[in-house]
């Protein structure tokens, strides 16, 4: 009965740790009117990053390059996935600010 009990506990803190690094891989950009913070994250292959616009305006963000997208984050959060190691550059422009636009990137591993 022991030995039962033990493996089930065993179970349970695996599938425990298995979620908090889950929660832990997903990176988070707050858009403020004056920047992005972090300005540079870092994630692996198939993770997503969450922006999130704490502008007080609305916003949208912008990557450049051959992997060109740009979507619209109005008062809210979006999130963008990535499948493919490199660095992407992004600018993020605010309405109704002086700083209308500042950039920062995503390094995915």
């Amino acid at each position: 009965m022991n030995a039962l009990v033990m493996a089930v506990l065993l179970a349970a803190a695996g599938t425990l740790a298995v979620g908090v690094d889950s929660v832990w891989a997903q990176a988070k950009v707050a858009v403020t009117r004056e920047e992005s913070k972090p300005q540079k994250v870092e994630i692996k292959a198939g993770e997503e990053v969450q922006f999130i616009n704490n502008s007080g305006g609305t916003a949208h963000v912008m990557f450049g390059g051959n992997e060109a997208i740009k979507f619209y984050l109005g008062k809210g959060t979006s999130k963008v996935r990535f499948d493919k190691a490199g660095t992407y550059e992004y600018t993020v422009h605010v309405s109704g600010t002086k700083v209308h636009a500042h950039t920062g990137s995503v390094v995915v591993k």
